[in-house]
């Protein structure tokens, strides 16, 4: 399996200037959400490899806002990019407050255990995950 970075919040130490993690399985990716849970919602970028700054931007990957008790969101940084939702979900009812902005309701119709799930999906495939309807935005 692929080494995969998940990266969040703002770093003075790493050279990347968030806090990052590296992550190669989902039980290495369940640890990581699990203690990002606890003081989140936080963006989070997960993508392959590592990323440093001066460096080209990774070419794609995934973003959620995670942390939420009830919401997640979730983004895809790709080919065919989107923002995942789960059609049986009505939109929260108001934004997702997280420590760079806030996640529009209509982006969080997921439950966290579906933005785990895409995550576990994308560092398994290294592809834009299934489990989710896409949304491409206008």
């Amino acid at each position: 399996m692929a080494t995969f970075t998940i990266a969040w919040g703002v770093s003075d130490t790493d050279p990347s200037g968030q806090h990052t993690v590296t992550v190669t399985s989902a039980a290495e990716v369940d640890a990581a959400l699990d203690r990002l849970r606890v003081d989140g919602p936080w963006p989070v970028d997960v993508y392959q490899d590592s990323w440093h700054p001066g460096e080209p931007t990774p070419p794609y990957g995934l973003q959620l806002v995670w942390g939420h008790p009830e919401r997640a969101a979730a983004a895809w940084l790709g080919p065919h990019p989107g923002y995942a939702v789960d059609p049986a979900l009505s939109p929260w009812p108001e934004p997702v407050d997280h420590d760079q902005d806030a996640a529009e309701p209509h982006r969080t119709q997921l439950t966290p255990a579906t933005a785990r799930s895409l995550v576990r999906d994308h560092i398994r495939t290294g592809h834009r995950p299934t489990g989710a309807t896409w949304i491409t935005p206008r």
